[in-house]
């Protein structure tokens, strides 16, 4: 899946592709988890130091750890990301 992503401000030629990806959270290497610690550190560090703390070091998730992620990439890295966790609720 391609999705073309732009600024308001910035010419039709200017636009940043951004390619996405599923993957499994067994499927990633040290390298990819170490890029979504950037990543979240980055996005989270102006809320407050203490939102960005969980992800310290190469640690790709607070709390509890997704199953499945969708990342979207672009040239200056990851770009978006979704996490997916599968919860079990028993009713009765």
């Amino acid at each position: 899946m391609n999705i073309v992503a732009s600024r308001a401000t910035e010419s039709p030629s200017a636009r940043t592709q951004v390619h996405w990806s599923i993957r499994w959270e067994n499927e990633l290497r040290l390298t990819e988890q170490a890029e979504l610690a950037e990543f979240f550190r980055k996005s989270y560090g102006p809320t407050g130091a203490f939102n960005a703390q969980p992800f310290e070091g190469n640690r790709s998730w607070a709390g509890a750890r997704p199953e499945v992620r969708v990342i979207g990439r672009d040239a200056h890295g990851v770009a978006a990301h979704v996490g997916l966790l599968r919860r079990f609720i028993k009713i009765g």
